[in-house]
């Protein structure tokens, strides 16, 4: 249920948007705001109403009456629940829980998670405060009945049979002949290895009906009962007592698989719950075989003593031709067996499985293997590690159980599973070992997982008592080259694909093959990359540092990454880029990697050219952690190579934003200066643009058009249109903002063809913005199509700063035609305070002010723009801004009077921060 909604699931309950209950006192105003939820979001007739409000006992004016008290009844409500009037009827317009319960419950499919979340919503008797709702309440409580029936069916499906055995008893307490009920219970505790309890269910429910309605159990449930008395011996996995969290929905797909299928094989990386997944299957199915699950663990045998340890599994006596009798005697039964641990042994299990599959028609087949084991029929079921959510639960449910008075802090909890990969054992290991570090010694130890998490336990097979074990266990069954390749992966620090493996790690044919071996994780996609679990990616960064070709295989990574980067600033020119930088992204934690190794190994060439893409990438799309990158590259780069100007300039961008005028000023001086000691002027086409950025948020319109007609110029004659359209689009706005329209238009022009023959989102999305600004300066029509198009191209690529500037501008544009009111700057306001971006915060409050102004909030207004006044981040106005602001102070003066200099005052006293909190607090 939403956090402001109607609740009918019981006694009427409405909630405020911060989910606390508001009252409604009167019963009569309770009956008619239940009687509209009855016909939630249509509308009521007057007639209808009153039945259901008065019944019997009618007013002498329906009409009136129910005015009336809807009129009391809306000065109650919350905002999110609205009452509204037609011709002689009304409606409810709200969230009401009956409509979300009816609508969980009446999907196509109906997971688990969704009759949890309807089941949760069922308070009583529906519509509570009528005395007749109608065959409506009775719709309800069928589908009530009828999902907790379904739910305690898909626990038990899920192997969570003590959890089917609560809901299924539950259900049948307070509908005692509910023989779907009695039948999930009865299988729930049969499946928990208590059939005596199972048998003594279906005695009791036979008593119940014989007592009840004189009849009999059904032929169905008599069955079971027969199968429970017959079969209460049969072979059943022992599960294990720790609570099984976060596979409900593996458990209900491989229970399905094994339905149509007579060979599934679960595979998956050491660790990551292949073996407790089988068992909680095997549970879950074992009712559905006359003999039962059998389960056989291959971690002891070799590919000599497979057929032996099978056999020893079924009892048979000793002898030859083992293969040939198991499949004789598995001929005669029904059953499932599972061969757990196959990944050593792959051959013959499938050699085996082939000939069991083929003899014994009643038999079923589940293995679990770290790779496939390529046997006819097979069908795979790849079991990955846990989402965040169930990560985080298993490892608190685990903290619990070694220290019951533990509250771990849900961030570090997010952080260790993010860390270990989700990997259940990892964060079964991670548990046990908080108790005698803690979490954030743990936390602090991650950066070498494989031994930091301790030992597991002690009945654990030996390869399973910590993350190096598994690993090593997986390692040992490589050969050479795949042991090769798998090793130089660890290069490597996220999801590659194939043509990087190959330039940087030399072969990779065997790559598939490390694929079927759960040690590397194909994701499909445009490009499909190949990636490993952070847990292997340490055993192999830990093999790769005492490896003598570590160091050339860094510098072939770095390699790589700079290539990467440098088509990524290609594609500014061109119509993929988006595609580029999304590859960029995906490829992130490699950038990094390769930058500190270039930071401290080099080539300086290489450093500068990651270091200028970053810049950049960082200016354009407002991410301080690309720009840090740069900014690094400087540090150690030194002064004399031609790309320091060019990465200087860029970093000069983002102090531009945050308001760091004389830092951005000073930066762009100290490229040009470089510029020309190297001798090449063509090298400050970037810092001409800053410093006309800067020129402009100081308000000097002339200094900002001589900078950017420089910079354009330099970057028509170094062949830079990069550069260029990013001055054309500077040159355009500032001619409109001088009031040069025909300037400006001239300027447009020439930016528009140039970002058109380029073809990138970017540049057109700059050449829209500088349509748009052009035209909402002037007045002229179609500013917010050129503007809305600038956001849309902007989005594409991931332009955060251009998208920001265009939606200001169509925000603003709107606002001072009346069109938005001071609360529809929240969203901007948020959006420059996220971003850092000062210079363009103050420029949006100061339109703030002037809409404030429009509605009357005179000494809002005042204490903003005294704010303004005081703050040196803030740029000063120009242009029409500067008569706009005018108009603001001269609309205060004569509304405030003498109290206009004291509220400028208050506003001079706030500093920036105290400014911005204001500003929040106004458009709320």
């Amino acid at each position: 249920m939403d956090a402001t909604a109607v609740g009918v699931l019981g006694p009427l309950l409405v909630l405020a948007a911060d989910a606390v209950p508001v009252p409604v006192p009167s019963g009569r105003q309770r009956r008619l705001l239940t009687a509209l939820a009855l016909h939630a979001g249509a509308d009521v007739g007057v007639d209808v109403l009153a039945d259901l409000v008065w019944g019997d006992d009618q007013p002498a004016d329906p009409d009136g009456a129910l005015q009336t008290n809807v009129a009391r009844l809306r000065r109650l409500l919350p905002p999110g629940v609205r009452v509204t009037t037609g011709p002689r009827c009304y409606r409810l317009d709200a969230p009401v829980d009956a409509v979300v319960f009816a609508g969980l419950l009446e999907r196509p499919t109906v997971s688990l998670a969704d009759l949890d979340a309807a089941l949760a919503l069922w308070r009583g008797r529906p519509y509570a405060e009528l005395d007749d709702p109608g065959p409506a309440a009775a719709r309800l409580v069928a589908l009530h009945s009828a999902a907790a029936a379904r739910r305690a069916d898909a626990l038990l499906a899920a192997g969570r049979s003590d959890d089917a055995v609560a809901a299924a008893a539950a259900l049948l307490a307070v509908e005692p002949l509910h023989e779907g009920a009695a039948a999930t219970l009865m299988r729930a505790q049969a499946a928990g290895g208590r059939p005596a309890e199972a048998l003594r269910v279906y005695a009791r429910f036979r008593a119940e009906l014989a007592e009840q309605l004189g009849a009999d159990p059904s032929p169905e449930l008599a069955r079971l009962h027969e199968r429970l008395l017959r079969d209460g011996e049969r072979p059943r996995p022992a599960l294990p007592v720790s609570a099984f969290l976060g596979r409900d929905a593996d458990v209900t797909r491989a229970a399905a698989m094994l339905t149509e299928h007579r060979l599934v094989t679960l595979c998956g990386p050491g660790g990551v719950g292949k073996t407790r997944l089988a068992r909680h299957v095997a549970a879950s199915l074992a009712d559905r075989f006359d003999d039962g699950a059998l389960l056989v663990d291959l971690v002891p045998a070799t590919p000599d003593t497979v057929a032996g340890t099978v056999a020893a599994a079924l009892r048979l006596a000793a002898g030859d031709g083992l293969r040939a009798r198991i499949v004789e005697v598995l001929a005669t039964r029904r059953q499932l067996l599972v061969l757990d641990n196959c990944e050593h042994v792959a051959d013959p299990v499938a050699a085996l499985v082939e000939a069991v599959v083929a003899g014994a028609p009643g038999v079923v087949v589940l293995a679990t293997s770290r790779e496939a084991l390529r046997a006819d029929g097979e069908h795979v079921l790849p079991l990955a590690p846990l989402a965040p959510a169930p990560a985080a639960a298993l490892l608190v449910d685990r903290i619990g159980a070694a220290d019951p008075v533990a509250v771990p802090d849900p961030e570090q909890v997010a952080v260790v599973c993010a860390r270990l990969d989700g990997l259940p054992l990892a964060l079964e290991l991670a548990a046990a070992r908080v108790g005698a570090v803690g979490l954030p010694g743990l936390l602090a130890a991650l950066d070498d997982p494989l031994d930091a998490l301790g030992r597991g336990r002690r009945t654990a097979p030996l390869r399973h008592r910590s993350l190096r074990d598994v690993v090593e266990w997986s390692y040992g069954l490589l050969d050479d080259d795949e042991r090769t390749l798998f090793v130089r992966l660890g290069v490597f620090a996220g999801a590659v694909e194939a043509g990087a493996v190959a330039a940087v790690c030399g072969d990779a044919r065997v790559l598939p093959d490390l694929v079927d071996r759960s040690l590397v994780r194909r994701r499909d996609g445009d490009p499909v990359t190949f990636g490993m679990l952070e847990t292997l990616r340490a055993f192999c960064r830990s093999l790769l540092a005492t490896d003598p070709g570590f160091a050339a295989l860094q510098a072939r990574h770095a390699a790589w990454v700079v290539a990467l980067a440098v088509d990524t600033l290609a594609a500014r020119s061109r119509p993929d880029e988006a595609a580029a930088v999304r590859r960029f992204d995906a490829h992130l934690a490699d950038i990094g990697r390769a930058h500190a190794w270039l930071c401290t190994a080099g080539p300086t060439e290489d450093l500068l050219r990651l270091a200028h893409v970053c810049a950049e990438l960082g200016y354009q799309r407002a991410r301080a952690d690309l720009a840090a990158l740069a900014e690094d590259a400087l540090a150690v780069a030194g002064t004399a190579h031609p790309l320091v100007p060019r990465v200087l300039a860029l970093t000069a961008m983002p102090l531009w934003q945050r308001g760091d005028l004389r830092g951005a000023r000073e930066r762009c001086v100290r490229a040009l200066g470089i510029a020309d000691r190297l001798g090449d002027a063509l090298l400050g086409g970037e810092a001409h643009d800053g410093l006309a950025n800067v020129a402009l948020a100081e308000g000097d319109l002339v200094g900002a058009a001589v900078h950017a007609g420089r910079s354009a110029d330099l970057a028509a004659a170094a062949d830079d249109d990069v550069t260029r359209v990013m001055a054309l689009c500077d040159l355009a706005i500032t001619a409109a903002y001088a009031g040069d329209d025909a300037t400006a238009g001239r300027h447009e022009e020439a930016c528009t063809a140039l970002a058109s023959r380029m073809g990138s989102p970017l540049a057109l999305g700059w050449a829209a913005y500088a349509a748009g600004e052009r035209r909402a300066e002037s007045g002229q029509d179609g500013a917010a199509e050129h503007l809305e198009r600038a956001v849309a191209l902007a989005e594409e690529v991931d332009a955060a700063f251009l998208a920001g500037v265009a939606r200001h501008t169509l925000l603003t544009t709107a606002a001072r035609a009346g069109a938005r009111s001071p609360a529809s700057f929240a969203p901007l306001l948020d959006a420059w305070i996220g971003m850092g971006a000062w210079t363009q915060l103050w420029v949006a409050m100061r339109a703030l002010a002037e809409v404030l102004s429009r509605h009357g909030r005179h000494r809002d207004a005042t204490v903003l723009l005294g704010a303004l006044r005081a703050s040196p981040r803030a740029g000063r106005e120009y242009g029409a801004d500067a008569g706009r602001v005018l108009a603001v102070e001269d609309a205060a003066r004569t509304a405030l009077g003498e109290g206009y200099a004291p509220a400028l005052a208050e506003g001079a006293a706030l500093g920036d921060a105290g400014a911005v909190t204001l500003a929040r607090r106004l458009v709320r």
